[in-house]
């Protein structure tokens, strides 16, 4: 197969993208610890101060971090929540995760409450970083 980029192959799986993705998985970690603890600051050190994040709740439009920091910390906890990581894809310095999550509940998601989550990832000098969130909400 080629395209304007040349030839396209598969490659194995090496020591450094197994370390790049325990390493993905960990910054996702401090995600899902913040939305279990109803703790934005848990999540914080997760995302690139200039990430973007976007999605609707409900009908309602959400946009950047501030509010998902705001709504993390109005919701409150949500210890049930149960996540699943359904794909991780990388390409040397970026990457993207699938995460699945249910049994959301608190004081503004109500309780049962399903969400699928698509992250993207940068790799900066000292750990990866989520640049930008988007999610559903189902309903």
């Amino acid at each position: 197969m080629s395209g304007a980029g040349g030839a396209y192959r598969l490659c194995m799986a090496t020591s450094k993208t197994q370390s790049d993705h325990d390493a993905i998985l960990k910054t996702l970690q401090l995600y899902i610890d913040g939305c279990k603890q109803g703790n934005s600051e848990l999540m914080r050190p997760a995302f690139h101060p200039q990430g973007s994040f976007f999605g609707y709740a409900g009908d309602q439009l959400a946009i950047g971090l501030e509010f998902l920091f705001d709504w993390i910390e109005r919701n409150g906890p949500a210890p049930d929540i149960e996540s699943r990581v359904v794909s991780v894809d990388i390409a040397d310095s970026i990457a993207v995760v699938r995460l699945e999550v249910v049994n959301w509940s608190g004081k503004l998601a109500g309780s049962g409450v399903r969400m699928s989550d698509l992250f993207t990832f940068l790799r900066m000098p000292d750990s990866w970083k989520i640049i930008q969130k988007a999610f559903h909400w189902h309903s």
